[in-house]
Parts: C-alpha cells; sequence; structure tokens
C-alpha cells in the first residue's frame, strides 16, 4: 500500500481562494472609486467656504458695497492676504469663479454640473 505525502494544494482549493478574492475586489474598487469623487467634492465645496468667508471679511474691511465685480487684482489681492497659502485648487481640475460681493454663492466651480457646488 502506497502513502502519498500531500504537499501543497489542489487546483480546486486554489480556484476556491481565486474566486473569493475576484469577489471582494468587484465590491471594493467601485467603492473606492465612488469615496474618491466624493471627497474630491467635499474638499472642493470646503475650498469654496473659504474663499467666500475670504471675500466677505475682504469686503467689509474694504467698505465694498453688496453687487461690487471683483476685478482679477482684487481677487489676486484677496488670494494672497485672506487666505493661507493663496489660492486653492480644486482637487478635480476645475476652477473657482468669484461672483460680484455679496452674491449667492459668493464662489462657484466650473465642475459645478458634478456637485460642487456650496
Amino acid at each position: 500500500m502506497f502513502i502519498f505525502n500531500r504537499k501543497g494544494f489542489t487546483l480546486i482549493e486554489i480556484m476556491i481562494v481565486v474566486a473569493i478574492i475576484a469577489i471582494a475586489l468587484s465590491i471594493a474598487i467601485p467603492n473606492f472609486f465612488r469615496m474618491s469623487s466624493v471627497s474630491k467634492k467635499t474638499v472642493c465645496i470646503n475650498n469654496m467656504k473659504k474663499i467666500t468667508a475670504a471675500v466677505e471679511q475682504w469686503a467689509i474691511d474694504n467698505n465694498v458695497s453688496a453687487s461690487t465685480a471683483i476685478d482679477a487684482q482684487q481677487e489676486s489681492y484677496i488670494y494672497d492676504n485672506y487666505l493661507r497659502g493663496g489660492k486653492p485648487a480644486c482637487p478635480s481640475g476645475g476652477e473657482y469663479v468669484i461672483n460680484p460681493a455679496g452674491s449667492n454663492p459668493q464662489v462657484q466651480c466650473t465642475y459645478e454640473d458634478e456637485g460642487h457646488k456650496i
């Protein structure tokens, strides 16, 4: 009678492990990309809130009346003097547009259609 020393895994065992890993990845990968998109949107909204607060503070400090358009020089001054770190960047690649003082919303992102809005 022969006694076989069984060492290693059978093909069935390996296939079961690979199938379990594939199922786990098929659940995890879409959630990862969705959460990445959600976090980018959240960072963008927080950036817009910071810019809004900076514009409001600038308007108060300089007695700027409501509906006064903000030119590029004033915008640059706001980013340099009222925001730590200068002009923030949208993590999705959008650009921030500052509307006239007192507008609602004060700041908009060019990715507004994708939920980047206050």
